[in-house]
């Protein structure tokens, strides 16, 4: 299971939905939309409401049933099924405290599972899931408020080296970050200054997450698209890294607890202050990058 967030909203559906639609045709996978937020892949791709989350949890108040979580899917244009959430996030946030031990029932599909987890506010019944998946993937602008947000958030919850001291079954592996746009701060200086990896960079391409909700990603409308193109690349890696490592994995060695790994944690914050601020924005018609809209 490959589970995404976001500290702050920087396009974590659009990174789902292109990484469902561009895995690897040999392996079987389901997206699933848990953001507490609300869902917006159902408006985006003209669907109805149902069948969806809601309807899952409601079919599975009594016991879940793995076989019958394709019953409630939709489709993408390729044939990828799409868990989708419900606009509401009330409904959202009812649905996910039914489903109860979600991260247990995904582990059951005999499927790999890309889980929007949306943003990863405290009390958000998505946080299990981002805790117990073999990948958990946080999103990020590399802009400067950004950045403070998620080197903030780190400070203060579990990463893959922290979670080794968590029981094994809700022991997560190594968190990796995944840079959306571009901004002044290179990847590199990224990762030494958050201590995460960053995977990849996904290029900002409202265009390429568009075609995605009405054309398969294989067609000549979508398969050139920046977006599609590099969420091709980390699509593959992601799944031959749950292929390699299927299970959970080992707990980190004491080393990566050790006093020194606790100091390169305080001076995080203090690299981010040392970084150079950012240029004054160009004058632009104010749009910023956001989710995929219909």
């Amino acid at each position: 299971m490959v589970a995404l967030g976001a500290v702050r909203s920087c396009g974590v559906s659009t990174l789902s939905l292109a990484l469902a639609a561009t895995w690897p045709a040999d392996r079987r996978v389901l997206l699933m939309e848990a953001d507490p937020a609300g869902g917006t892949l159902a408006a985006a791709s003209g669907w109805p409401a149902e069948p969806g989350l809601v309807t899952l949890a409601a079919a599975s108040r009594r016991r879940f049933d793995p076989a019958a979580v394709w019953e409630h899917c939709q489709l993408l244009p390729d044939g990828t099924a799409v868990l989708a959430g419900p606009a509401s996030a009330e409904r959202a946030r009812g649905a996910l405290g039914m489903l109860g031990d979600l991260a247990g029932h995904l582990a059951s599909l005999d499927a790999d599972v890309v889980v929007d987890c949306g943003r990863l506010d405290p009390g958000s019944p998505a946080i299990t899931v981002w805790e117990e998946a073999h990948r958990a993937i946080l999103v990020v602008r590399p802009q400067l408020a950004d950045l403070h947000a998620v080197a903030a958030w780190t400070e203060t919850h579990a990463t893959g080296r922290e979670l080794a001291d968590v029981r094994p079954e809700r022991r997560a592996a190594r968190v990796g970050l995944v840079v959306v746009g571009e901004g002044p701060y290179p990847d590199a200086e990224i990762a030494e200054a958050l201590d995460v990896d960053v995977l990849c960079r996904i290029p900002w391409d409202p265009r390429g997450a568009a075609a995605l909700v009405s054309v398969p990603a294989s067609s000549r409308d979508a398969r050139l698209a920046p977006l599609v193109r590099a969420a091709r690349t980390l699509a593959r890696g992601l799944a031959d890294d749950l292929a390699a490592g299927a299970g959970q994995p080992s707990p980190q060695p004491d080393a990566d607890r050790s006093p020194e790994h606790a100091v390169a944690s305080r001076l995080t914050a203090r690299v981010l202050r040392g970084w150079r601020p950012e240029p004054a924005p160009a004058v632009s018609n104010g749009a910023t990058p956001g989710e995929v809209s219909g």
